[in-house]
């Protein structure tokens, strides 16, 4: 791994780093890292990458692939008996649309008649970032909305996020570190497929986990009629994964028109799918020599992890972990589901199908 900090004039690499860790995010604004460096007072090029408060940017690069351009956000500093390594943290530089909100000298807040690509580069142009819009959701990026208003307090990214999500679009960012508009690629071959049917695997660690306190059998969406004449609404989905039991909720539709309320549902479904967890801890970053990252497929067969079939999974982030004796990757999965439109299909369907002897009383 190479690590390069800035000061806007000179790119200086830095050597002597420790407790490398960073994260890729497919569905975030911004991917994080963090490192530990040896800081030397006495160094005047220490002094300039170390600068405090000047917000240098950086650049990760491995085996030559870029991988991340941010800025260094903190700093942390120790003195002890012993020498102490300084520590730093920092994120993707669309990462700063989590942090603010719309500056007032480009109000106002609302917007009519303009498309989410024109709102967004609107947004974004003051902190000097770009906007990269994939094929693939080009012509929803570019459909107008009639009316849309953001608060004051509200982040950018939140505004962004609860436009795209009216659409059906993922808001993300790439290496470059500019801000990204695409949609998750659920549909592609897998890129790793590991069967446990006979035994774990030397080196990994796999992990399921199922919330269900957090689901729901019935959801519905409930949408007020406005008062510019905008219809009510009312539609209600069922969650396959909570067949058993009645655990009815009710959500409250705060955008869109009656036409939206089903697709409204349909969100809040991804949301409650998301209590399927499995993540995957590999003793390695590479798989043939190439760096793994989010929003690729993998499958998985893990009888003594309820997984008596092959899961199609979807990888939403990586966490690296990394330092002198060894690297780990942790895989952070989940259904593809949630993040597409597909009618969802229990993957535990089936499982327990074998007639019960029912004793007679």
């Amino acid at each position: 791994m190479i690590l390069k900090i800035t000061d806007r004039f000179e790119n200086r690499q830095i050597e002597f780093f420790n407790n490398f860790n960073f994260t890729l995010q497919h569905d975030s604004v911004g991917s994080t890292f963090s490192f530990d460096f040896f800081f030397d007072p006495d160094n005047p090029d220490h002094k300039e990458l170390a600068c405090v408060s000047h917000y240098h940017e950086c650049t990760m690069e491995d085996n030559g692939e870029l991988l991340l351009t941010g800025f260094i956000i903190s700093q942390g500093f120790e003195v002890r008996e012993n020498k102490q390594l300084a520590k730093f943290s920092g994120y993707s530089k669309p990462g700063v649309l989590e942090d603010c909100q719309i500056p007032p000298d480009i109000y106002p807040l609302q917007s009519d008649g303009l498309t989410l690509r024109q709102i967004a580069e609107k947004l974004i142009r003051p902190f000097k970032l770009k906007l990269i819009v994939d094929d693939s959701v080009a012509a929803r990026v570019d459909k107008v909305f009639p009316k849309s208003t953001a608060s004051e307090t509200q982040t950018i990214k939140d505004y962004l996020h609860g436009l795209c999500k009216q659409k059906n679009i993922v808001i993300s960012h790439d290496e470059k570190g500019n801000l990204l508009f695409t949609e998750s690629k659920t549909k592609q071959a897998p890129i790793l497929e590991f069967d446990l049917s006979t035994g774990s695997i030397p080196g990994m660690k796999f992990n399921f986990d199922f919330n269900g306190q957090a689901m729901h059998s019935h959801i519905t969406l409930q949408k007020q009629a406005s008062s510019e004449g905008g219809n009510a609404g009312e539609y209600t989905i069922r969650n396959p994964y909570v067949l058993v039991v009645y655990r009815p909720c009710v959500r409250t539709q705060s955008s869109g028109d009656d036409n939206d309320t089903s697709l409204a549902a349909r969100r809040e479904l991804s949301k409650e799918l998301e209590n399927l967890k499995w993540t995957i801890e590999m003793d390695r970053w590479h798989v043939d020599e190439k760096i793994v990252k989010p929003n690729n497929i993998i499958t998985l067969i893990s009888p003594e992890l309820y997984g008596y079939v092959k899961v199609r999974l979807f990888i939403k982030s990586i966490n690296f972990v990394g330092d002198p004796s060894k690297q780990t990757a942790t895989l952070n999965c989940v259904l593809p589901e949630v993040f597409d439109n597909e009618i969802p299909v229990s993957i535990f369907k089936g499982i327990n199908t074998v007639p019960r002897h029912v004793p007679s009383i």
